[in-house]
């Protein structure tokens, strides 16, 4: 999880006018107000703004200089200061401060895309239908194989019931484990706090044992996919706020402009082999000129091997590369 220090690192390194800081809010809005059918929630769940999830086009614009969601940038991620609620959490409970996270089965069907129902309640135990923006989105919704093989990020739609719906991509057999992180709707009490909540479910049927090589890679400080390569370089100790430089190249030569990704230009997530305890990696910046270097902030709770995984969206593309890291 992601603690306090980080967020207000992260909001401190913001130096942007006020003008376009309204401008980003509006968009970082906008972000989670997408026409797809697989994200975002209707007009009457959006916080303090409604009537806008039926507009079109408000993602995947370009040519709009430094705002987020809006073309090839450089500058610093624009996500608003949030505290995290539970600093030192794992994100293996199912329910933090009175949210909860309530599935709506425990299986799913083994090599089929299928949809998969959650909701979230909230301390008077009734469903949430008010969030407010994070990252560019409402809720944030990782799949992740118990042996770290199987890694998707899944975009969420949200009924006005409070009820949102992934759909699943075809898993083979094996046990999962569902993660949602959203912040807390109401903003009246002081600074909003970031929830990452969990469940497991299982994909029935006879799981299928690679002989050939082990679950979880060896550690390494960088790792190759699509053609690109992904390098971090730092060193993290469990339990300490620490920073990590990120840096994608193409044919040696290092990336300096990305497409956003969950307000993002590679978004990294972690989880801890053994157990799918749960740390987020966070932007601190801009993008270095000429090495492409990207500085973030991490938390691992635990010790040990962590798979992280990299995403960027680079040519209308998102690539995911998984690394290995050595938490001391």
């Amino acid at each position: 999880m992601m603690t306090l220090l980080a967020f207000a690192r992260r909001s401190a390194r913001s130096r942007r006018g006020s003008a376009l800081g309204l401008a980003a809010a509006l968009v970082l809005f906008a972000g989670g107000c997408t026409n797809s059918s697989t994200a975002g929630p209707p007009a009457d769940g959006m916080s303090g703004m409604p009537g806008m999830s039926g507009m079109p086009g408000m993602t995947g614009m370009t040519g709009m200089g430094d705002m987020p969601g809006m073309g090839d940038v450089t500058s610093a991620p624009t996500t608003p200061a949030l505290a995290a609620a539970a600093p030192t959490g794992t994100g293996l409970s199912s329910s933090v401060h009175g949210y909860t996270l309530v599935p709506s089965a425990r299986t799913v069907v083994a090599g089929a895309p299928g949809t998969y129902d959650f909701h979230i309640t909230g301390p008077d135990g009734k469903p949430v239908t008010r969030y407010q923006p994070y990252e560019s989105a409402f809720v944030i919704c990782y799949v992740i194989r118990s042996d770290l093989t199987a890694y998707h990020y899944l975009q969420a739609a949200m009924r006005k019931d409070g009820t949102w719906t992934v759909t699943m991509p075809a898993l083979p057999a094996g046990s999962y484990r569902t993660f949602v992180t959203f912040a807390a709707p109401d903003s009246s009490q002081g600074t909003p706090l970031v929830y990452q909540v969990s469940s497991p479910f299982t994909v029935p049927g006879r799981a299928a044992v690679a002989a050939s090589a082990p679950a979880v890679p060896a550690p390494a400080s960088s790792a190759t996919a699509d053609g690109y390569t992904v390098s971090l370089s730092g060193n993290p100790k469990a339990g300490v706020s620490a920073s990590l430089k990120v840096v994608v190249t193409k044919g040696g030569k290092p990336v300096e402009s990305f497409q956003r990704f969950l307000d993002s230009y590679v978004h990294l997530t972690a989880f801890h082999a053994g157990d799918l305890a749960f740390a987020q990696i966070l932007s601190l910046g801009g993008i270095q000129a000429r090495t492409g270097a990207l500085t973030t902030e991490a938390l691992f709770p635990e010790r040990g091997t962590w798979q992280i995984f990299a995403q960027f969206d680079l040519d209308g593309s998102v690539h995911t590369i998984a690394l290995t890291l050595d938490v001391g």
